[in-house]
């Protein structure tokens, strides 16, 4: 198996979308005992981290150097999908880095964003308030345009797209096209293959944790046991709308999912 350079690590990059199943996907990644991921997810440096230089981000890729490991490497950062400065820098840096982005149906997409910041700036909100007073839910939805932007910068052969609804439906399926993405053995099944794992409900403060640099202290909370408490006390404060009653939000969409079905040749009709 021919690796990269180290100057060129990473191998991969993760980039979202956001609330798509990245977490998941990182678990089972750093299960593989051929692949290296940082333990804290999200490292956020080509759009908050910047300037701190490359040194600085090939420091989180330096474990797998140690005892000549001759590991896959990479990466999971969701914020970068939507964001093509972040893109352009990933393209100038590491030109053969290969991009893993993950589609999920977007009404679903913004409904786990709104439960997400429930306890953030949407804060005392329905979901239908948040909709409509804040067009980041929306943008972040209609991924179409997201993606053509990674295929022009990055050219189709060096991305793979995933549906979040495989995760639930085919997780060994799913994993397994992603090792064989990135050129690992295809017939490792991590143990967490069937294991959901979400975020922790506390947008602001892991806001403030990225831009410190801080955000492993997430990662160390969100494996505790306090975990799924702390999910289900911010969750069950927001004032969620019945999912019968989100289908009436599908309309805004159409449009986009009619181009990512012209983008992939696939058939999206179960999310119009």
């Amino acid at each position: 198996m021919k690796k990269n350079s180290p100057i060129e690590k990473p191998h991969f990059i993760c980039i979202g979308s956001q609330r798509a199943g990245t977490t998941w996907l990182h678990e089972c990644l750093s299960e593989h005992p051929d692949v290296f991921v940082p333990e804290q997810k999200e490292l956020h440096f080509f759009n908050t981290h910047y300037e701190k230089g490359l040194e600085y981000y090939q420091s989180h890729f330096l474990e797998a150097d140690e005892n000549n490991k001759n590991l896959v490497v990479g990466e999971v950062t969701p914020n970068y999908y939507h964001d093509k400065t972040a893109l352009l820098r990933i393209k100038e840096h590491y030109p053969n880095v290969k991009i893993i982005f993950i589609l999920r149906e977007p009404v679903s997409r913004a409904f786990s964003h709104y439960q997400l910041s429930s306890m953030g700036p949407f804060q005392g909100l329905s979901f239908k308030d948040a909709y409509q007073q804040f067009n980041v839910i929306k943008y972040l939805s209609n991924q179409s345009q997201h993606l053509q932007n990674v295929f022009e910068i990055f050219g189709n052969k060096h991305v793979l797209v995933k549906f979040y609804d495989d995760i639930s439906k085919q997780p060994e399926n799913f994993v397994s096209s992603v090792y064989k993405f990135i050129d690992v053995n295809v017939d490792f099944v991590p143990e967490k293959i069937n294991q959901r794992i979400n975020r922790i409900v506390l947008p602001d403060l892991q806001d403030k944790l990225n831009r410190l640099g801080l955000s492993f202290i997430i990662e160390l909370v969100k494996k505790s046991p306090f975990s799924e408490l702390i999910k289900k006390k911010f969750q069950g404060n927001s004032k969620t709308n019945n999912k019968n009653d989100l289908a009436e939000y599908k309309k805004d969409f159409t449009q986009d999912i009619e181009k990512l079905e012209s983008l992939l040749g696939v058939n999206l009709e179960h999310w119009k």
